[in-house]
């Protein structure tokens, strides 16, 4: 079995409906919020990020931000299966604006876009 072949970087785009305006708050908005238990690639204390748009739409995410338990306590399946899968810790509420959430996602989206991939090993 020859070496892991050599990481490749997907060339970056931002959202559709993003700015770099907006992708330049939610990063200081994520770096001040999110960061100590999410990364955009990879499981910390929480899921990882990347993709998270195409997983469940921005009303619910947006409702998460803002108090996880809530939709965990209504019994929401999505919330109740991310609450058990990472230990049942809650996660915190936060006091962010829907568009500061949004900000965060098309932050979370833009640098998705950048995630490292292996190219096929050369014969």
């Amino acid at each position: 079995m020859g070496p892991l072949p050599e990481p490749v970087k997907q060339a970056q785009s931002l959202p559709s409906n993003a700015d770099a305006t907006a992708v330049a708050a939610g990063d200081a908005l994520f770096k001040g919020n999110c960061a100590q238990c999410h990364a955009i690639n990879e499981v910390v204390v929480g899921p990882a990020l990347a993709g998270i748009r195409k997983r469940r739409p921005e009303a619910w995410i947006q409702a998460w931000v803002k108090n996880s338990g809530k939709l965990v306590a209504r019994g929401d399946e999505y919330a109740v299966k991310i609450f058990n899968q990472y230990q049942q810790q809650q996660m915190p509420t936060f006091q962010l604006s829907d568009q500061e959430i949004n900000q965060i996602l098309d932050y979370v989206e833009a640098s998705g876009n950048q995630y490292m991939a292996y190219a096929p090993a050369q014969p």
